[in-house]
């Protein structure tokens, strides 16, 4: 049916994009913290975007796993950072020094931080998806990472494939919460829907990161930026 992966996922692209709404966007080969991911689907609210430095920070997995540890109104000390990170003084007080000038946090007394009233974090839903032509173990196992930052992750198959491993093979999907789509050269069907994970920035580095990311990828920035 598909002479190669590239195929299968150009294919699979040609139909989500037919479908796509305004304040969405496909994206392929998608560089994750982990890796790159086959095909991203991102959900966009563009009301709450960073500016291009704010962006550029996060997209560091350093940057954005301090910021997983702070909060607008709870105050996180230096210290309490320190355990948390596992970074030494110096790697955090140098990233706390960046995180200030971008307004991104705030020091509210000495070494006391928030995140800044100023700074909003973008509201995006990530769908992710991995595309294989025979190993879809191998794709469960991606599929099943990609959840650190994915709202509903997915494998993509041949739909010969995918309709076999349904009849036989579906609570490996089940049991890893990974949804299961086939594609034929005349349309994708969706075989198994996974229940919506909630990802939210707190603790959640892989996705502050993925969503510092896509901002850098399609050049979406505030106008402040």
């Amino acid at each position: 049916m598909f002479s190669n992966e590239l195929y299968l996922q150009e294919k699979f692209i040609e139909f989500k994009r037919d479908k796509l709404k305004a304040n969405e966007r496909i994206l392929s080969e998608f560089n994750a913290r982990f890796g790159n991911v086959d095909i991203v689907q991102v959900i966009v609210d563009d009301s709450h975007l960073m500016n291009y430095e704010q962006a550029a920070l996060l997209s560091n997995y350093q940057f954005a796993k301090v910021i997983g540890y702070l909060h607008k109104k709870g105050v996180r000390t230096f210290d309490y950072l320190i355990k948390r990170t596992d970074y030494n003084d110096k790697v955090l007080s140098n990233i706390l020094s960046k995180l200030l000038k971008a307004d991104i946090i705030k020091e509210v007394t000495s070494k006391r931080y928030v995140i800044s009233n100023d700074f909003q974090f973008p509201i995006l839903q990530f769908i992710s998806y991995e595309a294989k032509l025979t190993n879809w173990k191998k794709a469960i196992l991606q599929a099943t990472i990609n959840k650190k930052f994915s709202s509903y992750s997915y494998v993509v198959l041949p739909l010969d494939l995918a309709n076999r491993l349904q009849e036989n093979k579906i609570n490996y999907f089940k049991n890893q919460n990974v949804g299961l789509i086939g594609v034929s050269k005349e349309s994708i069907e969706y075989l198994y829907k996974p229940n919506k994970d909630r990802i939210k920035p707190s603790i959640n580095p892989s996705f502050i990161s993925s969503v510092a990311k896509y901002q850098l990828e399609t050049s979406t920035f505030s106008i402040t930026g």
